[in-house]
């Protein structure tokens, strides 16, 4: 695997300037695409070693946009694992319409603005991210997961994208997924099939967030130096990859206490 140089570029989901309703396009097609192509089934045996080690069976996700994949993720802890975890979700820009869709089907939308960087103290359960610790500088990698440590719950953060050249070249299909997807996504808007399908809004920006996020992704073994300085006896870390039959392998980092393993 030939890694690039991290570069932590400018994504356009990160700032606090970017108008909602774009934010939402971005969030709601994330959410479908890695849902219809179950993405991160691989991530449910993972966690379900964190859920494992103790606590309640809570799943707090952070940087959850528009749902994320762990709706999908509980339903296989069921079927697979036998564990049928509380899912909350939460995000710094929480979408509100996804808020309201995942309230329909049973599930914790944080209707306030969480930062991962600093959860509030009463947001308890095993924190996950789902192509959320790249948006993170290495030093805020550290305090996202430092934190988790420090209140002693479990937390495991997964990644599909690769910062490698086959990973920056895949980049190149976005704007095509995005064009096949958005059907499915919900809700149908004329200003979502607008800026799909006549003035390319939509399929541009989740392409060059696509691309960057390749490139400030944290590589394996960055993720070992970064948790070697987070070692504790009561605490295991854990650094690796989750595959499932047919899909492409996902890479994870996995925090849990270790008196309750």
């Amino acid at each position: 695997m030939n890694l690039l140089p991290r570069l932590h570029l400018f994504e356009f989901i990160d700032q606090d300037w970017f108008p909602r309703a774009l934010r939402d396009l971005e969030t709601d097609y994330l959410h479908t695409a890695s849902t219809r192509t179950g993405l991160f089934d691989g991530a449910a045996p993972v966690l379900a070693r964190g859920l494992r080690a103790g606590g309640p069976l809570e799943l707090l996700d952070l940087c959850s946009g528009g749902r994320g994949p762990l709706p999908r993720l509980k339903q296989l802890l069921v079927e697979r694992e036998g564990l049928d975890a509380r899912v909350f979700l939460s995000d710094k820009f929480p979408n509100a319409e996804a808020a309201e869709r995942a309230r329909a089907e049973g599930f914790t939308y944080v209707d306030r603005s969480v930062d991962a960087l600093r959860v509030p103290p009463d947001l308890r359960g095993m924190r996950t991210l789902f192509n959320s610790l790249h948006h993170f500088r290495p030093e805020q990698a550290r305090e996202v997961l430092a934190d988790a440590m420090a209140r002693g719950v479990p937390i495991a953060a997964f990644e599909s994208v690769r910062r490698t050249p086959a990973g920056l070249l895949s980049m190149l299909f976005v704007p095509l997924l995005v064009w096949l997807f958005t059907p499915w996504v919900r809700p149908v808007t004329p200003a979502r099939l607008l800026l799909t399908y006549v003035v390319p809004v939509a399929p541009l920006l989740i392409a060059w967030d696509g691309l960057v996020s390749a490139l400030r992704v944290h590589s394996a073994q960055e993720l070992r130096g970064i948790t070697a300085s987070l070692q504790r006896e009561d605490y295991v870390w854990e650094v690796g990859e989750a595959t499932e039959p047919g899909k492409p392998a996902i890479s994870y980092v996995l925090g849990r206490p270790a008196t309750r393993a």
